[in-house]
């Protein structure tokens, strides 16, 4: 789809929103911009997009995180997200966006149903657990670009502490997102406009990261919980809407 400055400004308050609460949370950026840009573009140009934009500005956030994230899981997410991303490239070559985009925000609308429920995984530290939450993040990311969710409903079952859970999501984000960007150029999913829209996006996008990150510092949630529910619905909500929108 051609695009022009009327359509970029129209993106950039998107983009800045999902920024500002990657900024704060650690997650959501994803999830939040890739259903705010299916209002205006087709799924193939807002997946790579919105992944390029997310690994772009991760990385004004990834040396606070390298001294707060947890290793551990990391490593285990990060396993899975290498195993489930040909998987999520599969699908998305394979089939109808908008019908795996929709089957995923479904999932997502479950999971955050469950946990306001205060609902946890009971075996949350198992590794078996860990691999499978990466797994499916890495499906979900190569192929509709809402892989967080995913991680965000397994953080909160964790043990660990509100700071090691957001350091832990960033660097998990960097790292299977990028993987996700590699296979798509591989996969000839990336042309042109994409990476024009990427950078015309890059800039705001950046600066609301960095304001997010200001009030993370100022003033952390006890929880993010309380903070990523609301999203995580609103998202899947959102995201079922447009889908069902483009599918009848």
């Amino acid at each position: 789809m051609p695009f022009d400055l009327d359509l970029i400004l129209m993106l950039i308050p998107i983009a800045m929103l999902a920024g500002i609460v990657r900024g704060y949370a650690g997650f959501g950026f994803a999830a939040i911009a890739v259903v705010g840009l299916n209002f205006f573009l087709p799924p193939s140009q807002s997946v790579p997009v919105v992944l390029g934009l997310d690994v772009l500005c991760s990385f004004s956030l990834w040396r606070q995180a390298m001294k707060q994230a947890d290793f551990q899981t990391l490593k285990l997410l990060i396993i899975g997200a290498i195993i489930g991303i040909p998987i999520g490239l599969s699908l998305i070559l394979f089939i109808p966006e908008e019908i795996l985009k929709f089957a995923i925000c479904v999932v997502i609308l479950i999971l955050a149903l469950v946990l306001m429920f205060d609902f946890r995984l009971r075996r949350a530290e198992a590794k078996s657990t860990k691999l499978g939450f990466g797994l499916a993040s890495g499906i979900g990311t190569a192929g509709a670009s809402v892989g967080g969710p995913m991680i965000v409903c397994y953080m909160l079952s964790s043990p660990l502490d509100t700071r090691t859970q957001r350091a832990t999501m960033i660097l998990f984000f960097i790292a299977s997102e990028a993987l996700a960007m590699m296979a798509l150029f591989a996969g000839g999913l990336v042309d042109l406009d994409i990476i024009k829209m990427l950078f015309l996006l890059l800039f705001p996008t950046l600066v609301a990261v960095r304001i997010g990150q200001w009030f993370f510092n100022r003033n952390p949630p006890k929880s993010l919980k309380h903070f990523s529910l609301p999203i995580l619905l609103l998202v899947s909500i959102l995201g079922i809407s447009a889908s069902v929108n483009s599918l009848f």
